[in-house]
């Protein structure tokens, strides 16, 4: 087996989500983004002679690899609700570690289907692997618990942890090499969608959160106030925190 390269997690920074699985794809591009995350990503996956190996850290405090073929993978095909196959745009194609990824979730979630939130269990959809939250697989895939800020609050944004909030922003604001995901509930602004998770890339100096929407493929900025009033959560961790 030969992990996978640096162009290779490189890319995952950007890829495209397909599915209803923002948790997934923004939680692996989240990694990307950090040092200690990029080496998890390394030593988690790697290339087989038919497809890919795919390790989680801590299933209930056990390490275990899923392997997936080329035939698996082929087999998993994007599709509306009532099952019709949808074309994937040519020109954002679906990334192979994704959704080597997706397919090895998807045996998990066969064997542990507890590991699958119940609130995540009544959304319709397609594929087992779609919905669940991102503290729940980077615990999984990492075997470290992230840090997590509102997420399992009845709160829909982050207006009663303001203070927490801000001094998270800024710790990542002078520590960028960190793997963190924002998640929202309700949202009113057009740019962002209703329960998504994004990855969050940086905060820059005049103080703008950087969001990778991979859904889109696009990225949104906003202010701590705006951060506050938009997000739900955050969800992730500092470089140190993975070692």
């Amino acid at each position: 087996m030969k992990p996978i390269g640096t162009d290779e997690i490189k890319n995952l920074k950007y890829a495209i989500q397909y599915f209803q699985d923002c948790y997934l794809v923004s939680s692996i591009g989240a990694l990307a983004h950090s040092a200690n995350g990029r080496k998890i990503l390394s030593e988690n996956i790697a290339h087989t002679k038919d497809g890919f190996r795919i390790r989680f850290r801590n299933i209930n405090q056990n390490s275990e690899d899923f392997f997936v073929t080329q035939k698996e993978m082929d087999d998993l095909i994007y599709m509306d609700k009532f099952l019709n196959p949808i074309p994937i745009n040519k020109y954002f194609p679906h990334n192979p570690i994704v959704k080597a990824i997706e397919v090895a979730m998807n045996k998990l979630l066969c064997l542990y289907p507890s590991k699958k939130p119940w609130i995540c269990r009544f959304p319709n959809c397609n594929e087992k692997f779609e919905y669940n939250k991102p503290s729940n697989f980077l615990e999984m895939f990492t075997g470290k618990p992230p840090l997590k800020l509102n997420e399992g609050s009845f709160s829909m944004t982050l207006k009663s942890k303001r203070k927490e909030s801000t001094a998270l922003f800024d710790k990542i604001k002078s520590d960028n090499n960190c793997s963190f995901v924002a998640g929202t509930a309700f949202s009113t602004n057009k740019n962002f969608s209703d329960y998504h998770c994004y990855s969050i890339t940086k905060i820059t100096k005049n103080n703008m959160l950087g969001l990778f929407d991979h859904r889109l493929s696009g990225s949104n900025y906003l202010t701590y106030n705006e951060a506050i009033k938009k997000l739900k959560f955050i969800v992730g961790y500092f470089n140190k925190d993975l070692i």
